[in-house]
């Protein structure tokens, strides 16, 4: 592209100097033959006009570009000797006009960019591509913690880091949060539920182990236990989950917030956090079972990708395809992402214009200054090649229309 264009140029150069050569043999025959054919006087008024006209025209184009005819003139070779105004000025336009909060978001709000992305991905064809994509990275990130230069990044970087928060106080701080968003009682409900359900079906089983305890007691006596025992837990069990005020609850309660203030005060406490911490992180990468598990997982995801019919491929693309139809037919969903989209664009330009406008300046100042007039000339010298013939033609017009004034004065 960047060598058409230079040919195009070179073409109208070619052009404007045949022109010229044209205009300064008209005007020699003129003067040579104007006391044969007093007309010429007309022909050499145009000429005459003309070829100055282009002659300062050329002056004026090469002037922007670089010295004409090497000659230090003042006032010339203009866009390399002021390459660093050049970015500045283009920096600060484009902050100021361009990337203004106001016009972006006025752009993008025309464009309406969650609807057509939802419309776009609820296409069956799309969603296969982004979901081909995704899965394709599960895998690979399935096996990042056995990644030899990961596990390094960790230990070297991130665990010290990591080693440094105050675990007793997270731990403490989320267990407040869970009981004043009163979580503890939705958990109980469901621990009380399963804990029922468990010794329903495991009667026989704890029954075998009393046994095993008792060996000096009848069977029979060992039934009647058991079974008193485990009605009475189950009855209390259904008591508690069908009374939201039961006491067994506010002492529940009551104990996780004195457990959640000594996980803070306590040394012993705070110790034993900063140990379960340091062992979760650590397990991460070196536990044994969770390895065999990743890799397993990891396995199986490489063994159905590689099938044509991949079910977590289809799978994805399918989940993809349903979410972006169901956001596309939502106006009020399209509503809340377009509102967010656009507050996340109008706070982008507001923080990161002037990034930009910097940006732009320091790669235009370093440019070599040669490069940055030619890629310039490039790309508008064909027009200003058109400035100077129209410069030729005005020129000789107006040279005969004030040839023609003078005659009439005189």
């Amino acid at each position: 592209m960047t060598q058409d264009k230079r040919a195009r140029l070179r073409r109208m150069q070619r052009l404007n100097l045949a022109l010229l050569a044209v205009n300064l043999i008209v005007l020699i025959l003129s003067v040579q033959f104007e006391s044969t054919w007093p007309w010429l006087r007309w022909t050499q008024a145009f000429a005459e006009a003309s070829a100055i006209g282009a002659i300062a025209d050329w002056y004026a184009v090469v002037a922007l570009f670089r010295r004409p005819l090497g000659l230090p003139i003042p006032h010339t070779a203009i866009i390399p000797r002021n390459q660093r105004n050049i970015g500045d000025s283009l920096g600060g336009f484009v902050t100021r006009y361009l990337l203004t909060p106001d016009t972006i978001v006025g752009k993008l709000e025309g464009l309406d960019v969650p609807r057509q992305m939802a419309d776009w991905l609820a296409l069956p064809a799309n969603a296969a591509i982004v979901a081909d994509s995704l899965t394709s990275f599960l895998p690979a990130l399935l096996r990042a913690p056995e990644d030899e230069d990961l596990r390094r990044l960790f230990r070297v970087n991130l665990l010290p880091k990591l080693l440094e928060l105050d675990a007793a106080r997270l731990i403490g701080r989320s267990m407040e949060v869970l009981l004043d968003a009163g979580l503890h009682r939705v958990l109980l409900d469901r621990a009380l539920l399963a804990m029922d359900g468990w010794l329903l079906g495991n009667e026989e089983l704890v029954r075998e182990k009393f046994a095993q305890a008792s060996k000096y007691t009848p069977a029979f006596v060992d039934q009647y236990i058991v079974r008193k025992f485990l009605d009475g837990v189950r009855t209390l069990l259904h008591e508690v989950a069908g009374d939201g005020e039961h006491p067994l609850r506010e002492s529940l309660a009551v104990a996780l917030r004195d457990w959640a203030r000594e996980l803070e005060q306590l040394p012993a406490q705070r110790e034993a956090a900063q140990a379960w911490l340091r062992s979760a992180l650590e397990s991460f990468f070196g536990d044994s079972d969770l390895r065999r598990l990743r890799d397993t997982l990891a396995a199986r995801a490489e063994a159905d990708l590689a099938r044509p019919d991949s079910q977590l491929r289809h799978y994805t693309g399918t989940l993809l395809a349903a979410l972006a139809a169901g956001v596309a037919r939502d106006p009020v969903i399209l509503q809340r992402l377009n509102a967010a989209w656009l507050k996340f664009a109008r706070r982008l330009a507001a923080r990161h214009g002037g990034q930009i406008a910097a940006l732009i300046s320091e790669v235009v100042r370093g440019w070599d200054a040669q490069e940055v007039s030619d890629r310039i000339e490039i790309e508008i010298g064909r027009d200003l090649q058109f400035i100077r013939i129209n410069g030729a033609l005005v020129g000789g017009i107006v040279g005969v229309l004030l040839y023609a004034g003078t005659r009439l004065i005189g």
